[in-house]
């Protein structure tokens, strides 16, 4: 695969024999996993959800990101030697001390999960949703991962209205349409 224009892997020429856990396989995650291997150390990269990408994954539209591009410098790291281990939520299924008690190091590169909500009449209406809730059910559809009816939020056939800009604002409007939303409105501040 390397031939096919894949970037060849760096594997590191001594080992340290340093074991080193990351926590969270977003940009943060697997940038100083593949640092840290490239560096000598033995990384394992633990991550919550189903599949290795974090943010990239199920954060970002496919239309906007192809995933094959996630797969592939998956497919580097493991060659430099990064373990990548899914469907693990540290501190519920494995201990966090655990992991301090185990390896050399622990890198925490969890993303930020907490969406930060407007204190605006309406918010609690059916039908308002956070950005990422949006996206990531309708992410891990189109990768083919199985989210059930009542999980999954469609914009199909709907007036939207998305608060805020930026790329996830602009995410949000791609997805809608998509979905073949009525109208989209989008409403930004600046």
């Amino acid at each position: 695969a390397w031939e096919q224009g894949w970037i060849q892997p760096q594997i590191a020429r001594y080992k340290t024999r340093k074991r080193i856990a990351v926590v969270g396989s977003g940009p943060a995650g697997l940038a100083a996993a593949q640092q840290l291997a490239r560096a000598g150390h033995s990384v394992k990269l633990f991550e919550r959800q189903d599949r290795i990408g974090g943010l990239l994954r199920y954060g970002i539209p496919d239309f906007k990101l192809d995933k094959r591009l996630i797969d592939r410098r998956m497919a580097q790291m493991r060659a430099e030697g990064v373990e990548f281990h899914t469907n693990i939520h540290v501190g519920i299924d494995i201990p966090a001390r655990k992991l301090v008690e185990d390896y050399d190091a622990v890198v925490l590169a969890g993303g930020s999960e907490q969406p930060r909500g407007l204190a605006i009449p309406g918010r609690d209406l059916k039908g308002v949703h956070f950005a990422m809730d949006f996206l990531r059910s309708n992410s891990k559809r189109v990768q083919g991962v199985h989210v059930p009816d009542a999980e999954f939020i469609s914009a199909e056939g709907k007036q939207v209205v998305v608060i805020g800009g930026g790329d996830t604002g602009s995410d949000c409007i791609g997805t809608a349409n998509r979905h073949g939303a009525k109208s989209v409105t989008q409403l930004e501040i600046l």
